[in-house]
Parts: structure tokens; sequence; C-alpha cells
């Protein structure tokens, strides 16, 4: 145990040197010389993806699948929670804005739900009262929600976009804007956060946030790319993520993909207690061969 400790540590410092500059921390761009603003930036990406109707979207409905990388699950064993957190059926209702997930690991099984007021967590049935696990659990929560509707998930909860410098990543250009998220992610106030935006497409390309909500990872901050999208019904959804920690470290942390989303069951609150999902709830999401076809 000693020995691993030491390693942990020594790679840890290692690392330490590569991280990159926070959302909190980025430098505005005054006068950008093409004259895009950041709003007119995200009203692009917002409608790219379907803004416009978003007042139809009751609720996403997916199933997932992923891998998380060693060293992560080491260093914030509450927040992986790897053991149970392996597959998922997860579903996010837009407005009221909620979530809940059952997921299946080798551990068993872990259920949450999360809403503005509170979350609640079960392991194996069992709902739980320890905080840290439940603030963890917040964290995860709302990062999640955001995943699913990329910037479907931001139009009323950042409202002072800031134009960054452009960016380039293997061969492609990125538009980047940085804004103040309210409420933040888990049990913060508020957080930042920065949205690449494929200049070609107008897709969002990668979301990078602070992760304030949460003790262990106060000063943290990590980006989740976007790897694939699907088109359901008249929006466009990502569907395909690779998340790494960029501050105060840098490392991969976790890949995840969906194998099926639907939308519009007409769910409710109701429908995702932690005590247990309707039969609409509860039904897998639609496989993605189905979606396509």
């Amino acid at each position: 145990m000693l020995k691993q400790t030491g390693f942990l540590l020594t790679l840890l410092f290692i690392l330490g040197g590569c991280a990159q500059t926070s959302p909190s921390q980025e430098t505005y761009i005054t006068q950008p010389a093409d004259g895009m603003s950041a709003d007119a930036i995200f009203r692009a990406t917002f409608a790219q993806h379907g803004g416009d109707l978003l007042a139809g979207l009751n609720d996403v409905n997916v199933a997932v699948d992923g891998e998380w990388h060693y060293l992560i699950t080491k260093i914030q064993p509450l927040v992986t929670d790897e053991e149970y957190r392996q597959q998922s059926q997860e579903r996010v209702l837009v407005s009221p804005r909620a979530y809940a997930v059952h997921y299946t690991g080798e551990a068993g099984t872990k259920w949450v739900y999360r809403t503005a007021e509170q979350t609640q967590v079960a392991y194996n049935q069992q709902q739980i009262s320890d905080q840290q696990k439940i603030a963890a659990t917040a964290l995860t929560a709302d990062a999640f929600y955001l995943f699913v509707l990329g910037p479907l998930g931001l139009s009323d909860r950042v409202t002072n976009w800031k134009r960054l410098d452009d960016k380039t990543w293997k061969e492609k250009a990125y538009y980047r804007i940085n804004g103040q998220l309210s409420p933040g992610i888990g049990l913060s106030e508020r957080d930042h956060i920065t949205l690449w935006v494929d200049k070609e497409t107008n897709l969002t390309f990668r979301l990078h946030i602070t992760l304030e909500g949460f003790e262990a990872t106060k000063g943290a901050h990590v980006d989740t790319t976007f790897l694939a999208y699907e088109s359901v019904g008249q929006f466009i959804l990502p569907t395909h993520f690779f998340e790494r920690v960029l501050g105060p470290i840098k490392l991969d942390a976790h890949e995840w993909w969906y194998t099926g989303i639907d939308i519009n069951r007409g769910l409710s609150k109701e429908d995702i207690s932690i005590d247990g999902w309707s039969d609409n709830a509860a039904k897998p999401a639609k496989s993605l061969d189905d979606v396509r076809q």
C-alpha cells in the first residue's frame, strides 16, 4: 500500500506541471477580428442543436456504457464511484430540471434522484444519509445533466458569455466562449464554463467546467469532448464522450457512450422517484440502431 501511494504521489507531481488554464481564469477578447460576439456564437450553437424548439423537449432518456481510467478512480473515489457507475439508464427532465439514474456495476445498484431542491441516493435499495457521498453525487448528476443536453442545458443558466481566443484541435477550428454557470455544478452557487464550438457546423464540441460544488474537487476543472452526435427528433444530441482532468493536474478520466436514446415519453418528477420508477420511465432507452432507422 505504501509503495502504491508513493507511486501515485510521484506521478501526480509529474502530471501537475501539465495543468491547463481554468475556465475561471481565462483572458477575454474585447474586439475579435471577425466581429462575432460571444452571445452570437452561443445562439448559433444553441439553434444548431435544436434550441429554437426547446419548449417541445420534455425528457431525454439514455442508456450508457463506459470505462474509467485507473488513476481518477484512486484520486476521486467518491466522485467516480466506479464499482457502481459502470452501466446506466438515465432520465433527464428539461423543465422543471431533474435528473435520475439507475447505475449497475460489480458492487450492485445505485439509484440517484437530483433536482434543484434535493439529492437522494440509494445503494442496493438502501437510501443513504452520508453527506459526502450525497455531495459527490450531486456534482456528477449536474455534470451529466449538462452532458446529455449540451448547449440546450445552458440557455437559462449562462447570461454573460465572453469571447476567448479561437483554438485549433486536430486541424479543425473552434470558437471558444466563456461564462459563469448559475446555479453551479453540485452544491455550488456558480461555476465557470468554456464552450468550444465548431466553426463549420456550429455544433458544440467540448465543455470545459470548474467543479466548485464538492470539497474534494474545489479548484479542479475538467473538459468533456463530444466525439459523436445523433439526430433525435428535431434535436442533435451528443452520444459519445471523453473526459479529461485539466487542473490542478492533467490526466484522462472517463470515456462513455450511449447504447440507447429516446425523447419525450411525457415523464414527470413523479415517474423517477428514488423509491422506484414508473413503467414508462423504466423502459430501456431505445437502441441507437433503432433510432437511426
